[in-house]
Formats: C-alpha cells, sequence, structure tokens
C-alpha cells in the first residue's frame, strides 16, 4: 500500500484502511480550527483535532463510518483504525 505522498508502508491486515487516501480538505481542524495534532480522515479527507483537545477528528469518524484516520502530516505520523481499535500502519 502506498500514502497519499507515495511513500510506501506496511499495514496489518485492516479492510477499513482505503486503497487511495483523500486529500485533506484543510490544514486546521474544520471545526475549531485548532493547528494543533489534527488527524485526515483517510476515508473523505475531513481534518479534526486530536481526542485530547475537542476529539472532532474521532466524532467525524464514527459518525460518518470512516474508521481510518492518520496522524499529520501523514509522512511521519500513524495510520489508527477505529473499527480495529488498533495501529494499522
Amino acid at each position: 500500500m502506498i500514502r497519499a505522498t507515495g511513500v510506501p508502508f506496511a499495514t496489518m491486515s485492516c479492510p477499513h484502511v482505503p486503497a487511495e487516501t483523500a486529500p485533506a480538505q484543510s490544514q486546521i481542524c474544520q471545526e475549531c480550527g485548532s493547528r494543533f495534532n489534527v488527524r485526515l480522515c483517510a476515508t473523505c479527507g475531513h481534518v479534526g483535532c486530536c481526542e485530547s483537545q475537542a476529539g472532532h477528528g474521532r466524532t467525524h469518524a464514527l459518525g460518518e463510518n470512516h474508521p481510518v484516520i492518520y496522524q499529520t502530516p501523514q509522512a511521519e505520523g500513524w495510520i489508527w483504525c477505529y473499527e480495529e481499535n488498533a495501529y494499522v500502519g
């Protein structure tokens, strides 16, 4: 599998990781404007803040049934699947 940046990464067997990651809709949390520890929805590109803040990334993932999020920036972070409740890359 290839990250949106073109850098390959290894994943556990997770059927929820989309073949292609959607481009980011924003560089900041779309709900509160936070620039710190934002998360990218792999399915639609929504950007939300982490759970240590208001948790808009998690709220979006669970509310929209888009279970895979990326730590940003993508090339430097991890991938989390809420369905598997595990890091998958």
